[in-house]
C-alpha cells in the first residue's frame, strides 16, 4: 500500500512539473488526472481490505455451524507477516465472545492454519482446535 501511495505521489509530481514547465496541461486536465489517480488508489485499498476479511468470516461461519453457537463479538490477527510469508498458507489467531448454555464465554483459538486452493480456503487443523474459553 505504501508503494502505491509513493507511486501516485510521484506521478502527480511529474504531471505538475510538466504542467509548470511546458504548460501542456490545462488546469481541468490536471484535476482529472489527480481525481483518477486518487480514486484508483482508494478502490485498490478497499479491495485489499475486503480480501483480508474473507478467511475470518469463513472461520466464524464454520465455527458457528459446527458448534451450534452464536458468536457475538469477533476479532482476529493474521500471523503470516510474523511467521510465514505465503500467498496460499495463512495462520490466524481468533478471539471471540460466544453464548454457551445461557452464559457468555470469552474464547481464544490460536494458530489456525488455512490453505488457499484456487478460490477456496480449507482449514488444516479445524477438527483439533486449541480452544480456550473462560467465563465472562
Amino acid at each position: 500500500m505504501q508503494i502505491m501511495l509513493i507511486a501516485i505521489l510521484f506521478i502527480i509530481l511529474v504531471a505538475y512539473i510538466i504542467y509548470k514547465v511546458n504548460g501542456k496541461f490545462e488546469g481541468k486536465e490536471f484535476a482529472i488526472l489527480i481525481t483518477v489517480l486518487v480514486l484508483s488508489g482508494i478502490l485498490t485499498y478497499v479491495l485489499i481490505e475486503d480480501k483480508k476479511q474473507e478467511v475470518p468470516e469463513i472461520f466464524k461461519t464454520k465455527y458457528e455451524n459446527t458448534h451450534n453457537v452464536k458468536i457475538s463479538k469477533f476479532t482476529f490477527e493474521r500471523l503470516n507477516n510474523k511467521t510465514v510469508s505465503s500467498k496460499t498458507n495463512f495462520i490466524y489467531d481468533f478471539d471471540f465472545i460466544t453464548l454457551k448454555a445461557g452464559e457468555e464465554y470469552l474464547c481464544s483459538v490460536k494458530n489456525v492454519k488455512a490453505v488457499k486452493i484456487e478460490d477456496e480456503f480449507v482449514f488444516e487443523n479445524f477438527d483439533n482446535l486449541n480452544e480456550k474459553c473462560t467465563k465472562k
